[in-house]
């Protein structure tokens, strides 16, 4: 009886002996499986093939774009200014009566010197351009108007008097005063544009006309012309 108790209590404890070196063995497989590197999943093919997608919708979107689309943002600035030229001009006047309209009496002659700064305006009319945009040949020409000066600003608080002289008989009138002014405005455009006003105004509107096309249409393979009506 005893012996068969023993017998008992060794399976049962071999039992368990068995039971536990499984555990310890399916514990040390499920680590082992944890541990092997996994192939990566990559979804590259995906990316990229949405990029693709994207490059073709932007495409499709530039060439709905076209030259009067573009043509009718620009003529919406109007006249758009793109140049000043600040100036300081002086007015020489001289007035003297003659007798039998040949002979000068000095004691008659009046005369001033003064000046006045100043700023002229340059700049493009927009609404007279015309765009042609050609999407097989990859060109932009842009039919641009010639500058042209806008308008002319004198400060009066500006005006500086240098001197002034009233001859007998001879004095200086509002309308003397008010040709000098037409005189100077003259000649301070004549200087404005021998000094590249109309060609800078001119440079100037082709940068904005640049920047404005460029934010419509990816221009890398375009060839955009410029020309002068």
């Amino acid at each position: 009886m005893k012996n068969t108790k023993s017998i008992y209590l060794i399976l049962i404890a071999a039992v368990v002996l068995v039971t536990a070196v499984l555990a310890v063995v399916w514990a040390l497989r499920d680590d082992d499986v944890k541990s092997v590197p996994q192939p990566a999943v990559t979804s590259e093919p995906v990316k990229q093939t949405k990029k693709i997608v994207e490059v073709e919708k932007i495409i499709e979107v530039e060439k709905k774009i076209s030259g009067e689309i573009i043509q009718d943002g620009l003529r919406d600035m109007g006249f758009l200014v793109t140049e000043e030229y600040y100036f300081t001009e002086v007015i020489s006047y001289s007035s003297v009566k003659k007798l039998f309209k040949t002979i000068a009496l000095g004691i008659t002659e009046s005369s001033y010197l003064a000046s006045y700064d100043g700023v002229i305006s340059a700049g493009l009319d927009f609404e007279k351009i015309k765009v042609e945009k050609d999407d097989e040949a990859k060109s932009i020409t842009i039919h641009l108007p010639k500058a042209e000066v806008k308008y002319m600003q004198i400060d009066p608080e500006s005006f500086v008097l240098y001197s002034e002289k009233e001859g007998l008989g001879n004095k200086i009138t509002l309308n003397d005063y008010n040709d000098s002014l037409i005189e100077l405005e003259k000649n301070a455009e004549k200087k404005a544009v021998d000094r590249g006003l109309l060609k800078r105004a001119d440079e100037n509107a082709r940068l904005v006309i640049a920047n404005f096309v460029t934010s419509l249409v990816d221009t890398t393979d375009y060839t955009v012309r410029y020309v002068n009506s």
